[in-house]
């Protein structure tokens, strides 16, 4: 999470040094304009390059927060990912027998696997149906001989 946070500060640190680099240009154009307005019709046709530079600097500078965006974008929806699939390979190894802990809290082991749902005990002669989703974690037998030890 922290590395999540620090790549979102770099990022936004970026753009606001590549929007204050655009903002400089723009700044030292405007006296440049004014010598255009008062200066002979020859001087015009030098002038226009830098409205040329001024016009490609704002697409330019706005270049890099896009790139910006859409790295950050990807970043966050990779590790989404990764964790939807971890998620769905533990659901998916869940069998008969299996100890569970229920979004609630609830420890209990599963009685019946059905397609969309699981029929847990959470008591004896007490079952509750549940749906996949709400399985928080799955004991694994390696943990529950790591604590009694």
């Amino acid at each position: 999470m922290k590395f999540k946070a620090i790549i979102l500060s770099l990022m936004l640190a970026v753009c606001g040094i590549c929007f204050a680099d655009t903002a400089a240009p723009a700044a030292a154009a405007a006296p440049a304009a004014a010598q255009v307005q008062s200066a002979a019709p020859a001087d015009n046709a030098a002038a226009a390059p830098a409205k040329n530079q001024k016009k490609g600097s704002s697409w330019q500078g706005m270049l890099m927060p896009i790139l910006l965006i859409v790295a950050m974008i990807f970043i966050f929806s990779r590790s989404n990912k990764k964790q939807q699939q971890k998620r769905q390979e533990m659901l998916d190894r869940i069998v008969k027998g299996s100890r569970v802990m229920l979004n609630s809290g609830v420890y209990g082991k599963i009685s019946e696997v059905r397609e969309k749902e699981f029929l847990v005990e959470i008591a004896e002669n007490v079952k509750v149906l549940v749906v996949k989703n709400g399985i928080a974690s799955v004991e694994d037998e390696n943990e529950k001989s790591g604590d009694a030890k």
